[in-house]
């Protein structure tokens, strides 16, 4: 091997590994995925789908992986994920969505498999993957915490319209006995 291609190798890394640091500052939410014998067709669907929701994928050999997760001090439980053709999953936005979305293709093609991944500092398994599918989205989450907020509010309001009704039809009832 000559010296041209020993440092074209040394680029090649350097920017593969400062791809996935960056890929990792700006988003905490990384799933991880065994695509063998995944199609290039598969997993360009699989590209324009994680898109749709603001995510991305990234294929990169696991010793990169491996060594940039631990540089970045990640948790030393997500590399047990990172075994065969390991793709990241990089979450921009909303980490439910995208999980729907990888479970879904998961469901549809059965080359690809979840491994599982990490939250913020918190390692996630294949079955937590799957359960952060199945919780509704940011937005229904939201209507849940304002409805709960409102309910207080709402109570309170119809107890207070039920006394002045009550006061109502007591006054008429006097009024009426009165007559």
């Amino acid at each position: 091997m000559n010296v041209m291609t020993q440092k074209i190798g040394e680029i090649y890394r350097n920017l593969v590994s400062l791809d996935i640091k960056r890929r990792l500052t700006h988003s905490q939410d990384v799933f991880l995925l065994n695509y063998h014998k995944m199609t290039s067709a598969e997993m360009t669907q699989l590209r324009k789908n994680l898109k749709t929701v603001g995510a991305s994928i990234l294929v990169a050999k696991n010793s990169f992986m491996r060594k940039i997760f631990e540089e970045a001090g990640k948790p030393g439980d997500v590399l047990t994920f990172v075994d065969g053709p390991t793709a990241m999953v990089f979450v921009k936005e909303d980490p439910i969505a995208t999980s729907r979305v990888l479970v879904s293709f998961a469901k549809e093609h059965e080359a690809l498999k979840l491994c599982g991944g990490f939250m913020s500092d918190r390692v996630l398994s294949k079955n937590d993957l799957q359960f952060i599918s199945k919780l509704p989205s940011r937005q229904g989450l939201y209507q849940h915490v304002a409805s709960a907020l409102n309910a207080p509010i709402s109570k309170l309001a119809m107890s207070l319209n039920q006394i002045i009704t009550k006061l109502a039809y007591a006054l008429n009832a006097v009024r009426d006995k009165k007559g």
